[in-house]
């Protein structure tokens, strides 16, 4: 429901196996291009080899004292790279390759050819890993908003190098920013501008930013925090006291940098937009971008890795809406909600204050602590229905309050595979009418478990995958086993007696369904900003400020809304598939084990895990009955 996990974990998807098992056989070209090719994505990004936790080898070098270069130039160099490793991927004879390199190269096929497509666009946002987006200064990923949240996140601080390469990023902040502003300037010279509303909400943020005390900038408050908690590791009260005026010097150099350098930058961002904005318009398709209909037609391919047209997915999703419209009217009339439409009823529904938790700090405590046991709840049961179980723990913790701001409604953070940091699932405290009874349990079921904690956690945990393969997520993949989590738990029960929690769960559904509509409305219909919002006010009944949130998320970000429902859609039917073969030789474990074990895939090579899966799941039942 709301711009959860994805936007702001990505390419979080998989932490690396940096310090596994080398192979014990000499590498065939096929696996040394792999590494190749991993070397080279990570030498490019050190914000992803942070992330990602790999080793220096496998990053090419050191990167704990860089960013990431968001330059025109390095960003060119990332569309050739990708259209040159497409090429040469398909030199490679599939037919030559074992059977796990053949997968590999199945996965990789699809992402390889989804990204060259993607860099044959000259404007705008392109990762070789994370897809394209049209406008390089927006609302929601600009380096001015993301660049904070990753030095908190990931960038520890356990000595003074540490905190000397802390202070060697934030130098580069202001030239992060800057590089974004000379690149939209260019993409606005030929034509490619986000629309007005979109201009305005980044302007407000900017500003927001740039009126923050110095003392309270996220860059400080972070640094301040991590260089007490190295401080609080010196036992004795001499090194303890010389540590402290350390950390003095320490963040007066920081409060330089932010003041002198990166501020600065964001009021020459700031200035750009205000320059530019006579020429922007209402428009909020990328239809009226150069070759629009083959930008959206790309990023389709991207965000849900199938060929589906927009109109298929229009229609896909106005059936899927109809259908749970007919779900929803049956479990609102059991709250006794029985008189007009069922967007109107979840309206009612939205402001209750029933299901409102008190605006304080004892009911902030109280939802994370609901939280927590639905979380334990679920991990008691999980085996029930999985063969595997991630190794890595689980923590639940709130946003930051410096961070609420800019971060999202909930998302989670893969763990580390050293074991040093567990997965963590962070909720967003800033207003808590976004946090109802009513939605916060299909939403801790899609971020924590049984879905993207799983769904990560399990796969960064399988020893004999490419580091290359490590590296990739697939947006339909990932989403689409979150929204299928939330679907199992309420087969499994876990809204009995919750029938509010059911009809939050039933309209997180409603909410994936109407994306399908609205992102095809937005992108190839010609809808105006307006009618999107209107149709998911009168669908959904959520709050306006989440509608109109969610709204500007997909005119920023053209497809990815996508994913969600395609790809719940399509592991449900792979399910009933293998159900239905199977008969009473189903197992509901396996099949999870069958979608989650090997990794993140493109949806074409998930149906060839599970076809393959189907005949081994046979034969394992017929050895059973033997026994």
């Amino acid at each position: 429901m709301r711009a959860v996990g994805r936007v702001f974990a990505l390419i979080l998807g998989l932490a690396l196996l940096s310090c596994g098992p080398r192979p014990a056989h000499p590498l065939s070209a096929f696996e040394g291009r792999l590494s190749d090719w991993a070397r080279e994505i990570l030498s490019d990004s050190p914000e992803l080899a942070t992330q990602a936790g790999v080793s220096t080898d496998a990053a090419g070098g050191p990167y704990g004292d860089r960013l990431d270069d968001r330059s025109l130039v390095a960003v060119e160099a990332r569309r050739s790279a990708a259209l040159r490793r497409n090429v040469e991927l398909i030199s490679f004879d599939a037919g030559d390759l074992n059977a796990a390199d053949r997968l590999t190269f199945s996965v990789l096929r699809d992402q390889f050819a989804a990204a060259a497509q993607g860099a044959d666009f000259a404007f705008g946002d392109f990762t070789p890993l994370g897809g394209m987006k049209p406008y390089v200064l927006n609302q929601l990923d600009s380096a001015f908003l993301t660049l904070p949240s990753f030095l908190d996140e990931r960038h520890d601080i356990r000595s003074t190098a540490d905190a000397e390469d802390y202070l060697l990023r934030l130098r580069q902040v202001a030239a992060a920013i800057d590089a974004e502003t000379a690149r939209a300037r260019a993409d606005a010279q030929a034509g490619v501008r986000p629309p007005l509303f979109i201009m305005d909400a980044t302007l407000r943020l900017l500003d927001d930013a740039i009126a923050q005390p110095l003392a309270t900038q996220p860059y400080i408050v972070s640094f301040r925090r991590k260089l007490d908690q190295l401080a609080a590791t010196e036992s004795d009260a001499s090194r303890r006291a010389a540590a402290d005026q350390r950390n003095l010097a320490f963040l007066a150099r920081a409060e330089g940098i932010v003041r002198d350098s990166i501020i600065p930058a964001h009021q020459r961002a700031a200035a750009f937009l205000r320059s530019d904005r006579a020429n922007a318009g209402d428009d909020p398709g990328v239809m009226r971008l150069p070759r629009g209909q083959e930008y959206y037609a790309a990023a389709l391919r991207i965000e849900t890795t199938t060929s589906l047209s927009p109109s298929e997915i229009h229609t896909i999703g106005l059936a899927r809406v109809a259908a749970l419209n007919n779900q929803l009217d049956i479990a609102l009339r059991r709250l006794g909600l029985t008189e007009g439409a069922v967007g109107a009823r979840l309206a009612q529904l939205t402001v209750d204050p029933r299901y409102q938790y008190e605006d304080s700090d004892a009911g902030r405590a109280q939802l994370i602590a609901d939280v927590q046991a639905r979380v334990a709840r679920m991990m008691e049961r999980a085996p029930q229905w999985f063969g595997a179980l991630p190794r890595a723990p689980l923590e639940v913790r709130r946003v930051p309050p410096f961070a609420e701001t800019t971060q999202p409604g909930a998302y989670y953070s893969p763990p580390s595979i050293n074991g040093e940091t567990p997965g963590v699932y962070y909720i967003n405290l800033r207003d808590l009418s976004e946090m109802t009874r009513i939605d916060l349990p299909t939403q801790d079921f899609h971020e924590a478990v049984p879905g993207h904690h799983f769904q990560v956690a399990l796969a960064q945990e399988i020893d004999d995958a490419p580091l290359l393969r490590r590296l990739i997520a697939f947006n339909a993949y990932g989403e689409g086993w979150g929204l299928y989590a939330e679907q199992l738990a309420d087969e499994a029960g876990f809204y009995d007696g919750d029938p509010a929690g059911r009809v939050g769960y039933l309209r997180w559904q409603l909410w994936r369904a109407a994306r399908l509509v609205v992102d095809t409305g937005l992108h190839a219909k010609g809808w105006s900003r307006q009618q999107a919002i209107d149709y998911l006010a009168q669908t959904t009944g959520d709050a306006p400020g989440t509608i109109v949130s969610e709204v500007d998320r997909y005119v920023v970000w053209p497809g990815q809304a996508c994913g969600y429902e395609l790809g719940r859609r399509e592991i449900e039917r792979l399910r009933e598939a293998a159900r239905n073969e199977l008969g009473p030789d189903f197992d509901l474990r396996g099949f999870h084990d069958a979608v989650l074990l090997r990794g993140e895939v493109p949806l074409s090579v998930l149906d060839t895990l599970v076809r393959d899966w189907i005949p081994q799941q046979r034969r394992l039942a017929a050895r059973e009955r033997r026994r």
